[in-house]
């Protein structure tokens, strides 16, 4: 799935919101969007620059297409996303 700047846009927002109320973000952003890889980790387990700092996540936008997923920072070739985690948040 490709992801648009207005993907982004709303699922961060979205996402931000979810943490916000102590509710489990990941199963809430893959109702919203099916089919879209999302995966989540510390974010002390990542070096990579995010390509939106929050303050529950930074996002981070992942290239799927091949057999190892890796980080981008092309929008473009964005076709998934990593949200890394600050403290102890579902």
């Amino acid at each position: 799935m490709k992801l648009t700047d207005e993907d982004i846009a709303v699922l961060f927002d979205l996402g931000q919101t979810v943490c916000r109320s102590g509710e489990g973000v990941l199963p809430v952003l893959r109702t919203q969007f099916p089919g879209l890889p999302i995966t989540q980790c510390p974010a002390s387990d990542v070096s990579d620059v995010p390509f939106r700092a929050g303050e529950y996540f930074d996002l981070h936008l992942l290239d799927t297409r091949d057999h190892c997923w890796k980080v981008t920072a092309n929008s473009l070739a964005a076709t998934g996303l990593l949200l890394a985690m600050h403290g102890n948040v579902p």
